[in-house]
């Protein structure tokens, strides 16, 4: 049940998001509460862990995929990078009913479009960099079988 490629989507978006979610919290509060952030070059950093974990979760989820002689990968890994975006959200509804004072339809809708169009572009910015290292994965990991 595990190794079926909606669970495999689903789990893939933990990690990267555990190595945000910190983060997330000053970057909401510089944001919708008006405080100042700081620290650009710690942001840069956790921008190449978010990176990196989402690279090598979605190349681990592949391998399952493969090794299970399932070899409709592509969708799979993007999805999976992607899947980062759905846990961000979850956190935006956390914070916006634990840490805001926002009350009303304007500041809901205005908070969740942006909120809506930020976890969207996040998505497809993890998904494409899930694809891209599953692509070259695959592709090294095939290079040398030959086919008689």
């Amino acid at each position: 049940w595990f190794a079926r490629p909606p669970v495999l989507i689903m789990l893939g978006g933990v990690l990267p998001f555990g190595s945000i979610f910190i983060e997330m919290y000053f970057i909401f509060t510089s944001f919708w509460n008006y405080k100042f952030y700081y620290v650009y070059g710690f942001l840069l950093l956790v921008f190449l862990i978010l990176s990196v974990v989402t690279v090598c979760v979605t190349i681990v989820v592949t391998y399952f995929l493969l090794n299970n002689e399932d070899y409709r990968w592509a969708w799979t890994s993007f999805l999976s990078g992607a899947s980062t975006s759905i846990y961000v959200f979850a956190y935006s509804i956390y914070y916006f009913v634990l840490k805001t004072k926002m009350s009303g339809f304007f500041q809901t809708v205005f908070y969740f479009g942006y909120m809506g169009i930020f976890t969207f572009a996040l998505g497809l910015m993890c998904g494409a960099l899930g694809y891209l290292g599953c692509s070259a994965f695959v592709k090294r990991i095939y290079r040398n079988i030959k086919s008689d």
